[in-house]
């Protein structure tokens, strides 16, 4: 059977419930930052599952994969290519290359500069040089790895697992990707990969996934990350059950991500995007919004000029919250992240 494998909490580094402060905008969002701020239209999931079932090569799945990633909520059969070129595909609030400015997002543009070399070093598995005090410090610590290490479960030293209660649930984009051989998708009843409870070093309470996602029609897909390449970050939000950025300086924190995936060094590489929730509401419904956030941050790396063939995006949901549902604010909110690897 697979080992789980689990990082223990690093000696010296902040406690959970410590984050850096977040800062104060200057200036209110003008109306474009507004805009490109909400995710219009909504995606047509049924379209798209419908889509995936009729995927039979490798080129159907990138066919659907970009039209996805790609941006806008279009629909299209087998014979439809995407193409972000024609302004009539494009959703409304569709703005390439668009950045709110350093006075909204309450960033100064070395700020943005260390954040990139920061998240770049990040994904080729270095530690980024350590800025003792003041901003640069704060800015660094937004894409931090202690609670990746304290809270991710890895099977067989480098897989991830995701488990969904129905061949229906997994969404195209998963599909989509297992024709790309980016996942491995089975029935769980055949997978090795079964659910443990965290190591006690580990001090979180044990997640209790429903017995529909382990049992019957339940499906299991896996994939292979860089563990070392991780970045992760609770400081995207989202506005409530929503897909929609809460504000600039999220928004800015994607973008950051993006030139940092276009850098030099990692140019051929692929990256999935998990999407991460706290504990409280509904599982089935957390594994959703995660999946949809997951997605909308992938079409915003795009928008900025990273390939979607390079991206998967996937939503965890609330499988590895390490707050229990009537925990304290403070300690749930570091489980509404968002972790990017390197693939493998």
């Amino acid at each position: 059977m697979p080992a789980v494998t689990t990082t223990p909490e690093v000696p010296g580094e902040p406690k959970a419930t410590e984050r850096p402060e977040r800062p104060a905008a200057q200036k209110p969002p003008t109306q474009e930052t507004a805009k490109v701020l909400e995710d219009e239209p909504k995606r047509d999931r049924r379209a798209d599952a419908e889509q995936a079932r009729k995927i039979d090569s490798p080129d159907a799945a990138k066919r659907l994969l970009l039209n996805i990633l790609g941006g806008g909520a279009v629909r299209v059969d087998s014979n439809d290519r995407p193409d972000r070129g024609d302004p009539r595909r494009r959703p409304d609030n569709f703005r390439p290359g668009y950045r709110p400015s350093v006075e909204e997002v309450g960033r100064t543009q070395q700020d943005r500069e260390r954040a990139v070399t920061t998240i770049v070093e990040r994904f080729q598995g270095r530690a980024p040089q350590q800025v003792p005090s003041g901003r640069g410090y704060r800015e660094q610590r937004i894409f931090d790895t202690v609670e990746t290490q304290r809270r991710t479960q890895f099977y067989e030293g480098n897989r991830r697992v995701i488990r969904y209660s129905s061949m229906q649930e997994i969404p195209p984009v998963i599909v989509a990707s297992q024709q790309l051989n980016r996942v491995q998708l089975v029935p769980h009843a055949q997978s090795t990969y079964t659910v443990r409870p965290p190591a006690p070093e580990q001090g979180r309470y044990q997640n209790d996934v429903p017995a529909s996602y382990t049992t019957g029609d339940a499906y299991a897909v896996s994939y292979s990350v860089d563990p070392d390449s991780a970045i992760s970050t609770d400081a995207i939000l989202f506005r409530q059950g929503s897909t929609d950025f809460a504000d600039a300086y999220s928004y800015d924190l994607v973008i950051d991500m993006a030139n940092a995936m276009k850098a030099p060094e990692l140019g051929k590489d692929t990256f999935v995007i998990e999407g991460h929730a706290s504990a409280e509401g509904d599982y089935g419904q957390n594994l959703l919004l995660s999946q949809e956030r997951a997605e909308r941050i992938a079409r915003e790396l795009v928008n900025h000029g990273v390939s979607g063939e390079r991206l998967m995006p996937v939503g965890q949901g609330e499988a590895e919250a390490a707050a229990p549902a009537d925990g304290n604010e403070a300690a749930r909110r570091l489980d509404r992240r968002v972790v990017v690897f390197r693939m493998r």
